[in-house]
């Protein structure tokens, strides 16, 4: 048991110094209040969330993924459950993030509206694919521990954690990413599959953005 538990610990040194290496270069760009530096960061978050899924490839399976669709109990119900939490969660977050802390900005990332088409594709790419999917390998399967319920409880708040300071660290950022990753957790958690919480971080992520996506084509046509 100690020699797995070394294993798995060690497993997890690659993802936690990559995402360090990631927090650490966009408050860089961030703390330079240089608008000609904030596309760097929209390179950052694509090699981030690349990294982490080329690291996770072997936890995910297309035909698995695929096969769960065929579930109606392990997959699709908790899917339902879970996009209506996710509705829920942002909707919680618009009536009273603001009002919490209504002096606090949002999301530290300093992301500009894209400058031209290739940045608007690799946004709609990596804020739309690679992070819900990478996201859900890392801080639930790859993260979440159900060993025992002390480092159960310890694995889902710094997951929480983990994956709020990829997005912010203002209250209100925090409060935001923390907020919307409960449905996801929760989710994974009830049902140990992490294909239910994927597809809907998925869903989310294209809901979501697609509207600044097709914003930032039609500004673009149209400069």
């Amino acid at each position: 048991m100690q020699d797995e538990t070394k294993k798995n610990w060690k497993s997890l040194l690659f993802p936690l110094v990559w995402e360090a290496l990631f927090v650490a270069s966009y408050l860089v760009v961030a703390l330079r209040d240089d608008k000609r530096h904030f596309s760097l960061t929209l390179y950052f978050m694509f090699f981030f969330y690349l990294g982490l899924l080329v690291y996770y490839r072997r936890d995910f399976s297309l035909k698995e993924f695929f096969l769960n669709f065929t579930k109606w109990k392990e997959f699709i119900l908790p899917v339902m459950f879970t996009a209506a939490g996710a509705a829920l969660a942002r909707a919680v977050f618009s009536c009273v993030g603001t009002k919490l802390f209504p002096d606090s900005l949002n999301i530290v990332l300093p992301l500009a509206y894209s400058s031209n088409v290739f940045e608007t594709i690799l946004f709609a790419l990596t804020v739309m694919l690679l992070k819900p999917v990478a996201s859900e390998l890392f801080f639930r399967k790859g993260w979440i521990d159900f060993s025992g319920r002390g480092i159960f409880l310890f694995t889902v708040v710094t997951g929480f954690l983990l994956e709020a300071v990829t997005r912010s660290i203002t209250p209100l950022g925090i409060l935001e990413t923390v907020l919307l990753a409960v449905p996801f957790v929760i989710a994974y958690c009830v049902t140990k599959n992490v294909y239910v919480s994927l597809f809907v971080h998925l869903i989310f992520g294209i809901v979501v953005n697609m509207p600044d996506v097709i914003y930032d084509f039609m500004r673009l046509a149209l400069a």
